[in-house]
């Protein structure tokens, strides 16, 4: 179904063309997105506000460390003008791979005691030791995934999400069923998918370019592009350092000052969040990126930039305004009256997570630019931003309190960033705000309504249905409009 699909769209776009390299990446994301909206109502049955707690601080704690799997040699993969530098780039990020999952396990075994007490949650002691692994699975992604990004395989990427979407969600669905272990049956999902997906993956590029990276790699080439790239570690592994943590931090500090249940509400309704922003963000960035190198080249990266930056906005404002006034009833009518929580997080977290779906994307003109410096500076001040809010909010022991402050200085941060972005890319911050302005006015009438059957019918259901309405109309205006500009094509 979804080959058909892809193929069918394929078939109507302009073979190399932008489009149809993001459509080829949205096919599979797509695909492994939807499934995990579809498995999220089943889960949420299955497991527990505390399992999913647990599983958000083990997989807070192995993104922070996947950041430094690759020394971030593997953002380097893509800018190399021979494919045999990029091919010794890669192997590269092979062995730091390796190396630090094996420093990984050493930590793992000396310190997951400390790391249990510390956040109050005895289930984590064991699923501590399978980090490594998800580090494995996860580093090596990496990796691979920005090879076949400079290769321009980007079907090679669509099959490892729909790989790792449905085998993760048929173990986590089947431990959940069968033999009921706590958090252990997500975590055991989510590595396995991981593994098995990314094990495709590689044979995949072994199958394809085995012989020619064979020929390529070698350890004076290995010793020259590590020289070459030495940017990438010194600065860029900081830089993801400090963006991971500041976005995996709270999940972690709100484990350390509440509970599990209360890191479960969280992690569900950023979730649920960030699923459709990924599906078309995502995609987006993976392609951007060298298209992005090749514009700065011919000098249009200002032309480039803004089109991208108008088309995130038009397609995210009003989809993610009709989340936060819906969220509350929208999740106890999916995920069961005990998920009401985590709706209202999502209403102060919101704002954030748009402009953080705008600006992800455009972040590669960092690399495309060569300032690894000021985006190492922005992470670092988003960390200590978002640690002092939570301090404040976690020690007056009010949980609504953190999340507001969490979602305005998200938002506040994350627009700066993206006014920040857009202007080293040559564009001026009048002419951004005008665009903001401007879908703003376009984006309300299709927020209002959906209030207004509220406010008339009291129907909870009748509103969940009207705004999902309302947002799927939105989009279809959205590609009609797209599609009689010829944008991004």
């Amino acid at each position: 179904m979804i080959d058909k699909l892809r193929v069918f769209l394929e078939s109507k776009l302009p073979p190399g063309s932008f489009i149809r390299n993001v459509v080829t990446l949205m096919t599979g994301t797509i695909f492994a997105q939807a499934l995990m909206i579809l498995v999220a109502p089943i889960l949420t049955r299955l497991y527990s506000p505390d399992d999913f707690g647990v599983y958000a601080l083990f997989t807070s704690i192995a993104s922070i460390i996947t950041v430094f799997a690759c020394l971030s040699y593997d953002f380097a993969i893509v800018l190399p003008e021979q494919d045999k530098d990029a091919a010794n780039v890669l192997g590269l990020s092979i062995l730091a791979c390796l190396g630090v999952c094996g420093l990984t396990l050493l930590i793992v075994a000396f310190f997951h005691n400390q790391v249990t007490n510390l956040f109050n949650a005895p289930n984590l002691s064991i699923c501590l030791w399978f980090i490594p692994l998800s580090v494995l699975g996860a580093g090596l992604f990496k990796a691979f995934n920005y090879w076949s990004t400079r290769r321009k395989q980007f079907k090679r990427l669509a099959a490892r999400q729909i790989t790792q979407s449905t085998i993760t969600s048929a173990t986590q669905i089947g431990i959940g069923v069968t033999s009921y272990v706590g958090p252990g049956g997500l975590i055991s999902g989510l590595i396995i998918g991981q593994l098995v997906a990314t094990g495709r993956l590689a044979w995949q590029i072994g199958k394809d370019e085995g012989k020619f990276l064979k020929l390529s790699i070698s350890y004076k080439n290995l010793k020259r592009m590590a020289i070459r790239y030495k940017k990438f570690p010194l600065y860029n592994s900081w830089s993801g350092l400090f963006n991971t943590a500041s976005t995996m931090l709270p999940a972690l500090l709100l484990g350390y000052f509440f509970n599990p249940a209360v890191v479960g509400f969280y992690a569900l309704g950023q979730r649920v969040l960030s699923l459709p922003m990924g599906v078309i963000g995502g995609s987006i960035a993976q392609v951007f990126y060298p298209r992005a190198t090749k514009a700065e080249r011919d000098g249009d990266l200002s032309i480039v930039t803004l089109d991208m930056f108008e088309r995130l906005l038009a397609i995210g404002f009003v989809p993610l305004m009709l989340i936060v006034i819906v969220a509350p009833d929208l999740f106890t009518l999916v995920f069961g009256e005990r998920w009401w929580t985590a709706g209202q997080y999502v209403r102060w977290l919101s704002l954030w997570l748009f402009f953080q779906f705008i600006s992800s994307p455009l972040s590669t003109i960092y690399y495309v630019k060569g300032r690894q410096r000021a985006l190492l500076l922005f992470n670092v001040v988003m960390f200590l931003m978002r640690f002092l809010v939570i301090i404040v909010g976690g020690s007056r022991g009010d949980v609504i309190l953190t999340i507001f402050l969490l979602g305005l200085i998200g938002a506040i941060s994350y627009c700066f960033f993206t006014i920040y972005i857009t202007s080293l890319a040559g564009i001026a911050t009048l002419q951004v705000l005008l665009s903001i302005f401007k879908q703003l006015v376009f984006g309300i009438p299709y927020c209002i309504f959906p209030l207004l059957v509220l406010y008339i019918s009291r129907s909870s259901l009748a509103f969940v249905l009207v705004a999902i309405a309302s947002g799927f109309i939105f989009l279809l205006i959205m590609a009609y409009r797209f599609k009689r500009l010829g944008v991004l094509i």
